[in-house]
C-alpha cells in the first residue's frame, strides 16, 4: 500500500555532516588566524633581535676605535717616555765628564801630584805621587764621596826616591758614571717611599 504525506513533513532532516564540516571550517579559520598571530610575533621578535645586534655591533666598533686610540696614546706616551730618559741621559752624560774631572781635582790632596790620567770603558787609571801613604789614603775617600766615581781602588803603590827623598808612587783605578750613581737616587726615592707608608 502506498502511503503518501499530504503535510509535507520530511520527517527529520540530519545536519550532522553540515555541523562537522562547518566545525572543521572553523578550526581550520582559527589555525590559520593562529598562525598568522605567531608568524607577526616572531617575525617582530627577529626584527627586534636584529635592531639589538645592529646595535650592540655598531657599539663594539665604536670601543674597538676607542681601545685602539687608548693602545695608540699609550705607546706614543711610552715612546715620548723613552725619548725624554735618552735626553736626560744624554744631558747627565754631556755635564758627566766635566764633573769627573772636577772632583777629581778638588779631591787631590796637598801633598800629592797627579802625572796621568787615561780613562778607558769608564774604568779611570789615575797615576801619581804622594809623599805618604796617609796622603794616598785621603785622596781615595775624597773620589768615593763623589757621585761620578763608583769605586776607588788602589793598583799600586811603590816608594821611590827623587832628590834624595822618599816619596810613593801610586796608580789608583775606579770604575766611573757619566751620569752619576744612579742607585743611590732609587735606593734613596724607595727609603722615601716607606717612610711615607
Amino acid at each position: 500500500m502506498i502511503k503518501i504525506n499530504l503535510l509535507g513533513d520530511d520527517g527529520g532532516r540530519d545536519n550532522t555532516a553540515v555541523m562537522w564540516i562547518g566545525g572543521f571550517a572553523l578550526s581550520l579559520l582559527v589555525l590559520v588566524v593562529g598562525f598568522f598571530l605567531m608568524h607577526q610575533g616572531v617575525s617582530q621578535s627577529v626584527a627586534d633581535a636584529t635592531l639589538e645586534v645592529d646595535g650592540l655591533k655598531k657599539q663594539l666598533e665604536q670601543i674597538q676605535r676607542t681601545t685602539k686610540e687608548v693602545r695608540d696614546l699609550e705607546k706614543k706616551r711610552k715612546e715620548l717616555n723613552e725619548k725624554l730618559a735618552i735626553i736626560a741621559k744624554l744631558k747627565k752624560n754631556k755635564l758627566g765628564p766635566v764633573r769627573v774631572l772636577d772632583d777629581l781635582n778638588m779631591a787631590i790632596p796637598e801633598r800629592s801630584w797627579l802625572t796621568g790620567v787615561k780613562e778607558s770603558n769608564n774604568l779611570l787609571r789615575i797615576d801619581g805621587f804622594a809623599l805618604d801613604n796617609q796622603t794616598i789614603a785621603t785622596f781615595m775617600k775624597d773620589l768615593e764621596k763623589s757621585d761620578y766615581y763608583l769605586s776607588v781602588d788602589l793598583d799600586e803603590s811603590k816608594t821611590k826616591s827623587k832628590s834624595g827623598i822618599n816619596i810613593k808612587s801610586f796608580v789608583l783605578q775606579s770604575k766611573i758614571s757619566y751620569s752619576g750613581k744612579v742607585v743611590v737616587v732609587e735606593e734613596d726615592s724607595k727609603k722615601k717611599k716607606k717612610k711615607r707608608s
